[in-house]
């Protein structure tokens, strides 16, 4: 990660200068700006979004500067510093130009409700074209604020009447949770010029893990398929193990790790785990749909007393998302 001190009006500059030259006439490239008060949790988001990773960190007194490819559209994410110089010198130079903006709002920071509404609305002047996705953050703590209680303070009616892309989802940073159905929803409305691949996911296997000690690994395909997959599968084995043992006391978690040249989906709730292997470019909230549906069905199964086998809940139920051969 790179991290940028204070900056002024020439490094914006050569940072778009950069990008520019740097940009390939078949890549599609779009800048997404971050913001939010500090405490906020953005750095933490786009930590989870881009590896994983679900530890606190310390605050951003800069700019934090990712690039990433997601769904074939590649980011350049401006995670924006909140404090308040940030806000005061930063944040237009780098939300104006931006092709879509991601407000984050502590769910439990409700004394700074009105400065982040104020905030909100000074970001909306600078940019007012760019969809929205505004993140409630931190519902995995107690008494996080509703949307209803959001609603009373942050402002959408503007955007209602000029009828402007936005969303408002509420999310957890820490645990993964609709955190990567909310970042898809921003990347469908930047990418509505773009012919995308289908919303459809390439499965290639999956587990099931009661526990950390306890999982099944299941790899589709034809016995030769799955032998160059088998080592693939071992590396998704042991971030699988390593997911529910960092995340056992949340009730609920998801997260995305990058696996090869494919990407591993891990949903979590209560003691069961359902992890899915898909195709590098292909949709994570797609696969995060589908590992939650497989959970209630496991569970309904588990609880009927029923045999468990994933291969078959794969083909019977998602015969359009697995792996096929001829």
């Amino acid at each position: 990660m790179e991290i940028l001190e204070i900056s002024t009006m020439s490094l914006f500059k050569k940072l778009m200068r950069t990008r520019d030259s740097d940009q390939d006439d078949d890549k599609v490239e779009k800048t997404v700006a971050i913001i939010g008060l500090d405490g906020a949790g953005k750095t933490t988001i786009v930590n989870r979004l881009l590896r994983s990773d679900y530890n606190l960190v310390r605050p951003t007194f800069g700019i934090n500067i990712e690039i990433y490819k997601y769904r074939s559209l590649e980011f350049v994410v401006y995670d924006l510093g909140g404090h308040t110089p940030l806000r005061e010198t930063l944040w237009e130079k780098f939300v104006k130009s931006a092709d879509g903006l991601v407000f984050v709002l502590d769910s439990t920071d409700r004394e700074r409700f009105n400065l982040a509404a104020k905030e909100f609305q000074n970001a909306l002047g600078y940019n007012n074209k760019a969809p929205i996705l505004f993140l409630v953050n931190k519902i995995d703590l107690e008494d996080t604020a509703g949307n209803d209680e959001v609603l009373k303070i942050i402002d959408f009616s503007e955007l209602t009447r000029t009828q402007r892309d936005y969303n408002l989802s509420r999310i957890s940073a820490l645990t993964g949770e609709l955190l990567f159905e909310s970042w898809d929803w921003l990347t469908l409305q930047l990418s509505k010029d773009i012919d995308l691949p289908t919303l459809n996911v390439k499965i290639l296997g999956g587990y099931i893990a009661s526990d950390e000690d306890e999982i099944e690994t299941v790899i589709l395909g034809k016995p030769k398929t799955q032998f160059k997959l088998a080592e693939l599968f071992k590396k998704g084995n042991i971030e699988v193990r390593r997911f529910i043992r960092q995340m056992g006391h949340f009730e609920k978690s998801e997260s995305l790790f990058q696996a090869g040249n494919n990407q591993l989906v891990v949903v979590k709730e209560e003691d069961l785990a359902i992890g899915l292997m898909i195709g590098e470019h292909d949709p994570a909230a797609r696969a995060v749909q589908i590992a939650k549906k497989i959970l209630k069905m496991t569970k309904r199964k588990i609880s009927n007393e029923e045999e468990i086998d994933l291969k078959l809940i794969l083909e019977d139920n998602f015969p359009l998302d697995i792996m096929k051969e001829n």
